[in-house]
């Protein structure tokens, strides 16, 4: 298995680098404060601790601001343009994988405002979604997704050094679990995150790259879909990688909507028909 999202994952890789972040802080501290009563040793202790890298301030979900652009405003250039219609879950399709005795799509899906994550497995049956939670829920021993009556698997993620980038260095184990007979695969969060990119929308913002997901939104229990549909736009940055939900319907067909994204703005619009442009703003 070369690759799979975030994302769900992907959803979390700066939450990733404060997962282990949070534990060598502690170590530092108690190392400095436990050292010897020596000049050399507290010195050494205080040494590491300044050395710790520090922890990401940025929360990766973010709520964009949104307000509709002024009757005497103008916006700038375009950025470029999403055909919605096309773009539609294709969240659900990012890998195709065998899973059991069975091929399945393997995506990702959230709730709406993606507050509740899942991994998706799609075949001519439709499609099963296996929520994950946290990051913490995937770490340690994982969790086990039930995929279809005869498949179950378990999800687990060992965080990588932070010394060598873990957003894009950690890697996903999937393994069969409870009797499931079938192979087993391992893969980078940078493969997963590349799979992201490769089946979204780029937007260059300002020399930025943004990607941009149109799909339905899933109950929060995982049982199916609701009828109504989300963006869900990221930016990889390193430990400052984000991400924003947005509800098709905060953006009113046909009226330029101005979109904050962090510390950027932009201009949307999105047509009855399914064109979303994405404009500068002044």
């Amino acid at each position: 298995m070369n690759r799979l999202i975030l994302a769900a994952v992907l959803l979390c890789p700066a939450a990733a680098a404060a997962a282990v972040l949070e534990p060598l802080d502690a170590a530092a501290g108690r190392d400095f404060l436990l050292a010897p009563a020596s000049l050399g040793a507290s010195v050494q202790a205080a040494g590491a601790l300044a050395r710790l890298p520090q922890k990401p301030q940025t929360a990766i979900q973010q709520v964009p601001v949104l307000r509709a652009l002024g009757a005497g405003e103008n916006f700038g250039s375009e950025l470029g343009r999403v055909n919605l219609n096309a773009q539609l879950n294709r969240n659900l399709h990012l890998l195709r994988e065998t899973l059991g005795a069975g091929a399945f799509d393997v995506g990702m899906a959230a709730d709406a405002g993606a507050n509740t994550r899942f991994l998706t497995f799609t075949n001519a049956a439709g499609t099963v979604l296996g929520r994950i939670g946290s990051l913490g829920d995937l770490r340690g021993g994982g969790v086990n997704l039930r995929i279809d009556a005869a498949t179950v698997y378990n999800f687990r993620i060992q965080i990588g050094s932070i010394f060598n980038d873990p957003v894009r260095n950690s890697t996903l184990y999937v393994t069969p679990a409870q009797g499931t007979r079938g192979p087993s695969h391992e893969m980078t969060t940078g493969a997963l995150l590349d799979a992201v990119r490769a089946n979204s929308a780029l937007i260059d913002v300002d020399g930025d790259e943004y990607e941009i997901f149109y799909g339905s939104d899933a109950r929060p229990d995982g049982r199916g879909f609701t009828g109504a549909r989300s963006l869900l736009i990221t930016h990889e940055a390193g430990l400052s990688t984000q991400y924003w939900p947005l509800s098709e319907s905060a953006l009113p067909a046909g009226v330029p909507t101005v979109v904050t994204l962090g510390d950027v703005q932009v201009v949307m619009t999105r047509s009855a028909s399914g064109l979303l442009v994405v404009s500068s703003a002044n």
